[in-house]
């Protein structure tokens, strides 16, 4: 470090306020959560509790790994929220998948935000009705705009998001999907082999999405620390 060069603060007053934020707004969302869970389950959530429902075990498992994702995803939509307007989470590559503070990743900010919300209010609705399939008559046109409007949401940023980002990220989407798919469709072969001649119970959809989501968390991380090992560096590489 020369003489000159101001160093930086670890704990600076935007760091704290941002850090700040991102703990409130998680215990909003975990406040709600628990709340809704609380009248839904009146006498415990536990696993014993949804077992003694007639949930499967497999579901129940589907279940809380869903709530994590679900948690996972309202978390990164405020961190992108937060990094529209906090240069030093939008520098953070950690946070922030990789991207840092560059102009195009700055510019992309706002549509991951915009996705993540629509991804996390479709996936929540599936996990709802995966939870309470009996829910009133009276949801099904609310949860149906919401999940229609998200789903447009998602698409028209993701749109937006492969024109803006470079051909490198493009790149690790596209061989991190191909990647999980294969996998994917390797397990669902297995499975469905395994439910037709007796050998384990049917599989819901909803317990797919999540080990596919899973799959793709895991292999998004491979190929990318593949790709480039210094990706998730805490600041922005030297060259930058």
């Amino acid at each position: 470090m020369s003489a000159l060069e101001k160093p930086k603060a670890i704990f600076s007053p935007k760091w704290l306020v941002s850090v700040g934020a991102l703990a409130v707004c998680g215990g909003a969302f975990g406040y709600v959560t628990g709340d809704w869970f609380a009248e839904r389950f009146p006498h415990g959530g536990g696993f014993s509790y949804l077992a003694e429902q007639g949930y499967p075990p497999l579901t129940i498992i589907s279940l809380v790994l869903g709530g994590i994702l679900l948690f996972i995803y309202v978390c990164s939509a405020i961190v992108y929220g937060l990094a529209i307007v906090n240069k030093g989470i939008a520098s953070n590559r950690v946070l922030t998948g990789g991207l840092g503070g560059n102009p195009s990743s700055r510019k992309a900010y706002p549509y991951i935000f915009v996705f993540y919300v629509a991804y996390a209010a479709v996936f929540g609705i599936l996990t709802l009705y995966a939870a309470s399939p009996n829910l009133p008559t009276s949801f099904a046109w609310p949860m149906f705009l919401i999940g229609l409007v998200s789903s447009i949401a998602m698409a028209w940023s993701a749109t937006k998001l492969w024109f803006i980002l470079d051909e490198f990220f493009r790149t690790i989407w596209v061989e991190a999907c191909a990647l999980a798919s294969f996998i994917m469709l390797v397990i669902v072969l297995i499975v469905a082999s395994a439910v037709s001649v007796g050998l384990m119970p049917a599989v819901t959809l909803y317990s797919g999405l999540v080990l596919y989501q899973l799959i793709y968390l895991i292999t998004y991380g491979i190929v990318a620390g593949a790709r480039d090992p210094n990706m998730l560096e805490m600041g922005e590489p030297e060259d930058a």
